[in-house]
């Protein structure tokens, strides 16, 4: 217990309970890149334990960055107070010391200190300048743990160094034989993420809008494959869809989003081919931020929400955490996007061996229910094919479990268990051409439309047990995991639809919204059942530097859908094993090559255009690639090739009045591709993050054979950098630009139209107060423009259009302590 001018701070194993809003504030700061300046330097003794020499590699940055680097590379627990090393400038640190030695370098030239106050436990402390004998002035002391191990395996800055996704094992990426991307808490705030989609779009091998922009779903594509329908993960569990509806993520409630490339149904069971999307939800843990935002868009859209952690009781044993926000308004496209989320969560750690978290995620949801444009032979008409005044979609979600962890003493063995039950409830209404009746009449001056109706309420469970046992035999040694995974879902599924209507008919020549009228009623009522159950076994095999990633896991799946109007259906089941082998070798300088070898299979829930479902699609993906992450340097390049063959391969086909949307079976599609993907914390306050994708996709075999599917752009690209101004008249100001480049696709199966490419820039602009008065530590501003050049870019698939999202501006006032 460390005692400070009157005030008491108290060490934990998980952290200090800071216990003034000045230090919370000093935490945050610390946490983000700082500019750095010139200093002084003075030295003290100190007193250290017996230590042995360390080989470091830390480049000349911003102190507290580089004092990060220092905890990871000396694993030691440094405690400073953030605030009193902003605008420090470490000394480069290269080759074997111990870490005194270490220390008394880094901290040259900087008026900083530092003193051994345990084994492996040090404080660094400012030195008084006025008081001639160097007297130490005592800091509120802010833990410093692993840069980017800390907080519960949490990635800090832009480079992530570690994924529980791709392996649930918790595997570091350069030991992963896998391409994986990570999208951070950090760059989620610099580039104000407003939807799952933003939070993406800078990854390698993502494609968004390829629905255009839509706010009913979570549309995210990886190697040419929709991950939001089957490769949709929160936690390491799957959130379930519906014959219509999907689970919404809303990305202020993350920590982070990770994406992991290629088959992973060795350890999720069905899956899209393309990867899965694994959103990690913000959870209580000591030394998370407290704050809360106002957001005002120049849409007309008005925001505003909070973060707020606390500890239940004063050893730490129990952690709350509450997560909240409310948006209402509309969008670039006038289309409708209004959220409330709350979700709180506690936690519980009452020894080392055992954690348990519960938690609640509760949601609501209200957009417009077509983002369709209308369209005359391809050529798009900015207006919507339905009418902003009559549709609607509202959906409620609710998600409640828990995680729970427990390591049994003197034995190998961890026992992990995830559980959560799912609801929603939605209910839509709008218009439509695609109804009897309806379309283009009159030489293309009259759009003639009726009305539809969809609603539909699922109830699903997920479970997964694992067992964890780490061991060696010989010289090896494994990471062996165990387990079996359970998911039910059931929904009642709802549909109606009218036939054209003279009052809904929208006229070229006189173009507006304002249609109001009734809500038809439901015909077709499905009941629909899906399950899953499967066993896993997973050996992670580490032998010098050789990383060896052996999985196999066998699948049960049925599918069931019953006709209540009709009393007819069908149920399909289907059982079959999967596989995964990854093999790396991790070279000491950083060097990582890898190759893997994984499969997977899909059963379908979608219908052909006779009302049949399609047969189970299978998948294999060769990749081989190269990881590096240089010592001393705060980053990770990752560059990566596969071969993704995809059999009895489903895509959207069309839209029928009578059985809704419906695919068709378009044989075996290949995919050859690469990508490279880049992310820097570069200290002096800059940050990067960079990618590009190549990937051709052609069908190999069925009626399409030698043509590319549809929207699949064979070219990709990204970059997003943020600087922080150097000392001066403008300290506290930091600005940030991005583009992004879609290149251009199919809009149908035959390849007789294209999408054009198109390219977005983003940009930010940003100011912390602390600049001007220590007192407004804590306190910031940002300007967030989003496709700043409006480029309202089409996008069609098998005849109906969309428009990317437009220009959209938005201003971020937030308070963090």
């Amino acid at each position: 217990m460390t005692m400070n001018r009157g005030r008491t701070v108290a060490a934990t194993p998980f952290g200090l309970r800071l216990t003034t809003k000045t230090s919370i504030a000093a935490l945050l700061v610390g946490l983000v890149l700082q500019v750095p300046g010139a200093a002084y330097a003075q030295q003290s003794s100190i007193l250290s334990a017996d230590q042995k020499a360390i080989t470091f590699a830390i480049p000349v940055q911003d102190l507290n960055q580089a004092l990060l680097t220092f905890t990871q590379q000396a694993n030691l627990q440094v405690f400073y107070d953030v605030s009193r090393v902003q605008g420090l400038q470490n000394t480069a640190l290269t080759g074997p010391f111990t870490p005194e030695q270490a220390l008394k370098i880094l901290l040259s030239g900087t008026g900083m200190t530092y003193q051994f106050t345990g084994k492996d436990r040090v404080s660094i402390q400012k030195i008084d300048s006025t008081d001639t004998t160097g007297t130490q002035i005592d800091p509120i002391y802010i833990e410093a743990t692993n840069a980017h191990a800390s907080n519960d395996g949490l990635a800090t800055g832009y480079v992530a160094t570690m994924s529980s996704s791709a392996t649930k094992t918790g595997t570091p990426l350069i030991e992963t034989a896998k391409s994986i991307s990570v999208v951070t808490r950090k760059e989620l705030d610099d580039r104000a993420s407003a939807n799952l989609e933003d939070a993406v779009s800078y990854s390698a091998g993502v494609t968004t809008n390829n629905y255009g922009y839509d706010p009913r779903f979570d549309q995210v594509y990886v190697r040419g494959y929709p991950v939001h329908i089957y490769g949709d993960y929160r936690d390491g569990l799957r959130q379930m869809t519906g014959d219509y509806a999907t689970f919404r993520t809303e990305p202020y409630d993350l920590e982070q989003v990770e994406i992991v490339k290629g088959p992973t149904a060795v350890l999720y069971g069905q899956s899209t081919p393309g990867g899965i999307l694994n959103s990690v939800t913000k959870r209580p843990r000591e030394g998370a931020k407290n704050e809360v935002y106002g957001r005002y868009t120049d849409t007309e859209s008005y925001e505003g929400g909070f973060d707020l952690s606390t500890k239940v009781n004063k050893d730490g044993k129990w952690l709350s955490r509450f997560v909240g926000m409310r948006r209402t308004g509309e969008t670039s496209n006038d289309i409708q996007d209004d959220r409330l989320m709350f979700a709180p969560s506690i936690r519980w750690q009452p020894n080392d061996n055992t954690d348990l978290t519960i938690y609640l995620q509760a949601q609501k949801d209200e957009t417009d229910a077509s983002a369709t444009l209308l369209n005359v032979n391809g050529n798009i008409v900015d207006y919507r094919t339905s009418d902003p005044d009559y549709d609607y979609q509202k959906q409620t979600q609710l998600q409640l479990g828990y995680d729970i962890s427990h390591k049994i003493d003197d034995t190998p063995f961890t026992l992990n268990q995830k559980t959560r039950f799912g609801y929603f409830d939605l209910e839509a209404r709008y218009l439509t051409g695609s109804v009897t009746g309806g379309g283009w009449r009159n030489n293309n001056a009259e759009y003639w439309r009726g009305a539809q109706a969809a609603a539909e309420r699922l109830w699903s469970i997920q479970l997964d047990n694992q067992v964890v046992s780490e061991f060696e035999t010989g010289a090896t040694d494994h990471t062996l995991l165990t387990g079996v995974d359970y998911i039910y879902s059931k929904s009642d599924y709802r549909f109606g639809t009218g036939v054209a209507d003279s009052a809904f008919t929208f006229y070229l020549n006189n173009p507006g919204y304002g249609v109001s009228g009734p809500t038809p009623a439901y015909t077709q009522r499905d009941d629909i059942e899906y399950s899953q159950v499967g066993t896993y076994l997973q050996d992670q095999l580490k032998v010098d530097n050789w990383h060896i990633s052996l999985g196999a896991r066998l699948d049960y799946a049925e599918y069931s859908r019953q006709s209540r109007v009709s009393d007819s259906g069908s149920s399909e089941y289907h059982t079959k094993p999967t596989y995964n082998v990854g093999v790396l070798y991790a070279f000491d300088m950083g060097l990582s090559p890898y190759v893997n070898w994984a499969t997977s299979f899909l059963p379908s829930k979608n219908k052909n255009a006779s009302n049949d479902i399609l047969p189970p699609s299978e998948s294999e993906q060769y990749e081989a690639g190269v990881k590096y992450q240089p010592t001393g340097y705060d980053s990770f390049v990752t560059l990566s090739a596969y071969r993704l063959v995809e059999e009895n391969v489903a895509r959207y086909a069309g839209y029928s009045a009578t059985i809704g949307s419906y695919y068709e079976a378009i044989g075996k599609v290949e995919s050859r591709g690469a990508e490279i993907e880049g992310n820097f914390n570069l200290g002096h306050g800059l940050n990067l993050t960079t990618s590009y994708t190549f990937n051709h996709a052609k069908i190999v075999k069925g009626t399409n054979r030698g043509n590319t599917p549809t929207l699949t752009p064979e070219t990709t690209a990204s970059g997003w950098i943020d600087y922080a101004l150097p000392e001066g008249p403008l300290k506290g100001v930091s600005f940030g630009a991005g583009g992004r480049y879609v290149g251009s696709s199919y809009s149908s199966m035959a390849n007789t139209s294209k999408n054009d490419s198109y390219g977005v820039v983003d940009a930010a602009v940003r100011y912390n107060f602390a600049a001007l008065d220590d007192q407004l530590a804590g306190l910031s501003l940002a300007i967030n423009g989003t496709n700043i050049a409006d480029n309202k870019a089409g996008v069609c698939n098998n005849g109906y259009c969309y428009q990317i999202e437009g220009r959209t501006v938005t201003a971020t006032l937030k308070y963090a302590w």
